[in-house]
């Protein structure tokens, strides 16, 4: 898997995890609108469509980047969660 897809879909998972409800309350203190949020999702989609295409070029065969790219993605999301899991703790602290 390439680095760069990697870094991509780390992004959009984190700004997934930004724009969502928990996300908007520990990140935004719950100042985003359902607008705001949406489009931070929609980047996010975005985010990982481009993760996907430059696994895609990648030399490996078309099925094995897909289901690398799908094995990796679930890491992704335990990370997103976790950041937004520490930073949620910080800020009760």
């Amino acid at each position: 898997m390439s680095w760069m897809s990697v870094l991509c879909g780390q992004c959009a998972m984190l700004m997934l995890v930004a724009g969502s409800l928990r996300g908007n309350r520990v990140f935004w203190h719950d100042r985003l609108t359902q607008r705001q949020r949406l489009v931070l999702q929609s980047c996010a989609a975005a985010g990982l469509l481009l993760s996907l295409v430059l696994q895609l070029t990648s030399d490996t065969p078309v099925i094995l980047s897909i289901i690398e790219w799908v094995l990796l993605a679930g890491p992704e999301i335990m990370i997103a969660a976790l950041v937004c899991s520490v930073r949620e703790s910080r800020s009760r602290s």
